[in-house]
C-alpha cells in the first residue's frame, strides 16, 4: 500500500496501478469475458463528403482484436413500435481495464476526443456501435477500469460495412 505522507517509500502510484493491472488479470482469466474490437480506419474507407455515407470498399476497420473484459452486460431490447414498424435495439456494456483498451490502439485523449465513435464491436454475434467510454476509476489522473457502453446495429445498418457481411443479411 501507498504511504500517506510526504515521504515516498517503496510503493507508489506505478508500482499500485500494475498490481491492480495484474489483480484484474487473474479475475479475467478465470471470470471474465472478452469482446471483440474493430478500429475504424480512415486511410483505407471511402466515405461521401456530404452524405457521410460509405462508397466504393466502404468503411473499412482494424480488427478484430479480442479484448478481455472483467465484465460484460448484454441487455435485450425492448420491441418499440416507430414511424418505420416494430424496431429494437439490444445493448451493450463492457468492463476492461485500461491496459486492455490500450491493447487496441487507443489513447486517453483518444477516449477524451471521441475517436473511438466509428468504431465496431462484435459480442454474441451481434455488432454494436460505441456510444461512449467513461473512465470509472482512476489513480492520479491515470485511468485503470473504463466501461464501454454501445448499442447493437441493425442488418440493414451494416449494409456499408464490407467486413459486416454476413451480419447485414
Amino acid at each position: 500500500m501507498s504511504r500517506l505522507d510526504w515521504k515516498r517509500g517503496a510503493f507508489n502510484a506505478g508500482s499500485e496501478t500494475e498490481r491492480i493491472f495484474a489483480g484484474m488479470e487473474g479475475w479475467r482469466d478465470v471470470y471474465g469475458d472478452w469482446i471483440f474490437y474493430y478500429r475504424f480506419n480512415p486511410l483505407l474507407s471511402v466515405i461521401d463528403d456530404v452524405y457521410d455515407e460509405a462508397a466504393g470498399v466502404g468503411r473499412v476497420y482494424n480488427g478484430p482484436i479480442r479484448v478481455p473484459a472483467i465484465h460484460v452486460v448484454h441487455i435485450q431490447g425492448a420491441n418499440e413500435y416507430g414511424d418505420m414498424g416494430f424496431y429494437y435495439n439490444d445493448e451493450l456494456t463492457a468492463t476492461v481495464s485500461f491496459d486492455q483498451l490500450s491493447a487496441v490502439g487507443l489513447t486517453y485523449a483518444d477516449v477524451t476526443a471521441g475517436q473511438y465513435l466509428k468504431d465496431r464491436i462484435l459480442y454474441n454475434d451481434q455488432v454494436y456501435r460505441i456510444v461512449q467510454i467513461s473512465s470509472r476509476g482512476k489513480i492520479q489522473e491515470r485511468s485503470v477500469i473504463v466501461e464501454i457502453t454501445c448499442s447493437q446495429l441493425q442488418p440493414d445498418e451494416l449494409v456499408d460495412d464490407g467486413q459486416f457481411k454476413q451480419w447485414s443479411a
